[in-house]
């Protein structure tokens, strides 16, 4: 029998445990990006080699599930957010928002979630949100006061552009996987700003903006 009375005793269990989780979130993000976020959690376990009873433990829910896969796939989306907000030009950064973002949710269709900024319910994704938001939020300002935005366009207008390319990556992905760079340069031009340009409608309220960017 082994001996469990010295710590020691116990190293290589909370290794096969990190070895564990660490398999369920690569398996994860890869489930997730071929079949969204909705798959069953069985087929999660099965990929990574591992019990559904060990999923389990290591993710009581779904939802600390996606939001430990979130927090491993932000490094891929952080240097698209870093890269627009250091630019000099804020409309160049508008520019290499939306070509980036959009870039990354075709090249991971099941994960378009995150990158149309919606974030699973939790403490550490909510103060992720609010990173993200502000951050967004001051290259907007800059855009607008340069005069290159549209002054009427505002974060959620960038909401909608993310979770529209989501779908269109999804339509498209088998027959026409660069259709998102139509759309993409589409929406880039609607958000110029020019002279002749008509009201848009009202923007979506703080409220519903947070309640559509949780998941």
């Amino acid at each position: 029998m082994p001996n469990t009375s010295h710590p020691e005793a116990c190293a290589p269990l909370r290794a096969d445990a990190a070895r564990n989780r660490t398999k369920v979130i690569e398996a994860a993000c890869e489930q997730f990006r071929q079949g969204g976020l909705d798959i069953p959690l069985e087929d999660v376990a099965k990929a990574a080699g591992v019990g559904i009873a060990t999923l389990y433990r290591r993710f009581p829910t779904r939802e600390e599930l996606i939001a430990a896969v979130f927090e491993e796939l932000f490094a891929s989306y952080r240097p698209v957010l870093e890269d627009a907000v250091g630019q000099d030009d804020p409309w160049t950064g508008v520019v290499r928002l939306v070509n980036g973002l959009c870039a990354l949710q075709a090249a991971g269709a099941g994960l378009g979630d995150l990158v149309a900024l919606r974030f699973p319910s939790s403490p550490a994704m909510e103060q992720l949100r609010l990173h993200v938001e502000s951050q967004l939020e001051g290259l907007l300002d800059r855009a607008r006061a340069s005069g290159q935005l549209r002054p009427d366009a505002d974060l959620s207008d960038l909401m909608l552009i993310f979770l529209g390319n989501a779908e269109v990556v999804r339509r498209t992905a088998q027959h026409a996987p660069d259709a998102w760079q139509r759309y993409a340069a589409l929406q880039l031009e609607s958000l110029r700003a020019r002279p002749d340009a008509a009201p848009l409608p009202a923007p979506l309220t703080a409220e519903q903006r947070v309640a559509v960017l949780k998941r």
